[in-house]
């Protein structure tokens, strides 16, 4: 459930990043869908799936660098 600060900021956060001023209700909606997709996207990961992946045989894998350690 999203506060009123939580759009306030978010309103301060896109008008900052986007130069755009977003009414409550546009920022409320916005605000939602992100947090939404972020939901359905956002997978987490074990320490073991983790090792198994830090430590595979592919050396050339330059996606290895993104993932904090």
């Amino acid at each position: 459930m999203l506060t009123d600060n939580d759009v306030i900021e978010f309103q301060k956060l896109f008008n900052k990043q986007f130069g755009v001023v977003l009414s409550q209700d546009t920022a409320y909606r916005k605000l939602t869908m992100l947090v939404r997709q972020i939901e359905l996207i956002y997978k987490p990961i074990n320490l073991k799936r983790y090792e198994q992946y830090v430590n595979k045989d592919d050396k050339d894998d330059k996606t290895k660098e993104y993932i904090p350690r």
